[in-house]
């Protein structure tokens, strides 16, 4: 068995707009406990220092990446979470310091069994890319997974509403939809691609092609998580070890 990519949501849709923080998405329908939440934040500002904030966690408890930062005030950063079965609110993402293109992206991937839980196996890594020369290709440089039963997640961002296409890379997926314009504002756009493993290997690079209002310069990510079997343990999140140690009767 192996893990699922199950579905994705986003606001706004593609080549829609949004002007609005929090920016508030509705989790696609019939999630399951152990579903791996990716919540991705996204903005061009007209300047200044962006920050993001989950500004309702829906129930659940969620783990921040990094912020990555790009070219004209452009940035991101990505939430995760372990679903536990029930939304009390559809979650929202805060920006502070963004002018208007607000964006928040949702990709869920299901494990073999809902008894397991998710850790990240290979530290997120965020870079930024200049203009792209025709055929306007950006390529992120892939990750060598340490566990089995992975998952990999890539995303491109761009400074202008393009669209994308030509994915290329040994075992890559497109996620979700083709790409997630903002047309709002100086508007944006982001798309992405993910990789599921079931041993220890690396991934490959990959690649996509900005398929129009090309090239623009803009910001990627990559970051592998990983499948626990159920009964492993696991010290919680930013908590020493040794309160984990104490608090193992709990798990």
């Amino acid at each position: 068995m192996a893990i699922t990519y199950f579905n994705s949501a986003s606001n706004p849709a593609d080549d829609a707009n949004n002007t609005t923080t929090p920016i508030v998405v509705t989790p696609p329908a019939s999630m399951v406990a152990g579903d791996l939440v990716l919540f991705i934040g996204q903005t061009r500002a007209g300047g200044g220092t962006v920050s993001y904030a989950i500004s309702a966690t829906g129930g659940q408890s969620w783990t921040a990446l990094a912020k990555v930062d790009g070219f004209d005030y452009q940035s991101a950063q990505l939430f995760w979470c372990l679903f536990n079965g029930t939304w009390t609110v559809d979650p929202s993402i805060s920006v502070t310091g963004g002018i208007s293109a607000w964006s928040a992206v949702m990709h869920v991937f299901r494990p073999t069994t809902g008894a397991n839980t998710w850790a990240v196996d290979q530290a997120q890594v965020g870079s930024t890319y200049a203009v792209p020369s025709t055929p306007f290709t950006v390529t992120i440089t892939g990750q060598t997974t340490a566990q089995a039963n992975t998952v990999t997640l890539a995303g491109w961002f761009s400074q202008d509403d393009n669209t994308w296409g030509s994915l290329s890379g040994t075992g890559w997926v497109q996620t979700g939809s083709a790409q997630y314009r903002n047309s709002s504002g100086a508007d944006q756009s982001s798309t992405y691609a993910h990789k599921i493993q079931t041993s220890a290997a690396a991934t490959a690079n990959v690649s996509k092609n900005q398929a129009t209002i090309g090239g623009d310069s803009g910001m990627s990510l990559i970051v592998t998580f990983y499948e626990i079997s159920a009964g492993v343990f696991l010290p919680r999140p930013n908590k020493p070890i040794l309160q984990a140690v104490n608090r193992a009767s709990t798990y």
